[in-house]
């Protein structure tokens, strides 16, 4: 019995309760996260218990709803590319007439920069929780289409697939029986990477001013936040910037110790 270390499952639960939260947020707020709910710049109390912001907007309840925007966008993001690099990776690595132009499309792509690329595009179309999801996962995809690949070229040469077209096997069977399967190691790997990538990118746009703006996040509550010059030299700083900020590292922090633990966890079978 492999023994994964306390942080995976800490990791575990940390996501649990983000996923928890981003569910029921609409539920578990106190106040409508966009309105007025109390005087500006209110302390933590019993009905704010952690204060309001300049406009007297509720605190809790826009974390609460900033854990469904960053939890929403990091799942479209994370689908998106994981079916982008498996799609891209599985035919690059089985059929080779496709392998050239697949494999010099994702070499262009991870020779760019990300950052200025992505504020260049979304300066251009302009920000939106759409078009942010898709340029994210657009940029994301190459590195483990690579991997795929990899695995592929190295599986469709084993002995089990040439046995299997020995006896007719479709290339269709050949690649979703045996081809994928043998990639599917890496998946939650590509799983936890990504989702940490997309909050870390979604919460530093947000925080440019390039996130939606019809939504709360905890990127956007910090930009708020640090559009006031003199922040840092009132009282009111600790409940404005540190819990989106804390929220934020949680988050990320748990996909970390997630990832730690399944990458360990295979790295012990392959032992």
């Amino acid at each position: 019995m492999i023994r994964r270390p306390l942080t995976f499952w800490l990791g575990c639960t940390l996501l649990a309760g983000f996923l928890t939260v981003a569910a029921f947020a609409p539920q578990l707020s106190p106040h409508d996260p966009r309105q007025s709910a109390g005087l500006p710049l209110s302390s933590p109390n019993w009905e704010h218990p952690l204060g309001t912001n300049d406009i007297g907007q509720d605190i809790l309840s826009q974390m609460l709803h900033g854990a469904r925007t960053s939890i929403v966008v990091a799942g479209a993001i994370t689908a998106i590319s994981t079916l982008l690099s498996w799609t891209v990776g599985l035919l690059a690595g089985f059929v080779r007439q496709l392998e050239s132009p697949l494999i010099g499309l994702t070499d262009f792509l991870l020779a760019l920069p990300d950052l200025p690329l992505i504020l260049l595009v979304l300066t251009l179309i302009g920000p939106s929780q759409f078009n942010l999801v898709m340029v994210l996962a657009l940029l994301s995809w190459p590195s483990f289409a690579r991997i795929v690949r990899s695995v592929v070229i190295g599986a469709r040469s084993s002995l089990y697939v040439e046995a299997s077209r020995s006896i007719g096997a479709t290339s269709r069977h050949v690649m979703f029986r045996h081809l994928l399967p043998a990639t599917l190691d890496v998946l939650p790997t590509k799983l936890v990477l990504t989702v940490r990538y997309a909050v870390f990118a979604e919460a530093t746009l947000a925080f440019l001013g390039l996130g939606a703006s019809e939504t709360v996040s905890w990127g956007s509550m910090l930009n708020i936040a640090f559009g006031d010059s003199l922040l840092f030299s009132r009282s009111v700083w600790p409940w404005l910037v540190l819990p989106p900020t804390l929220a934020i590292a949680a988050l990320i922090l748990a996909t970390v110790w997630v990832g730690i633990g399944l990458t360990g966890h295979r790295t012990q079978q392959e032992s």
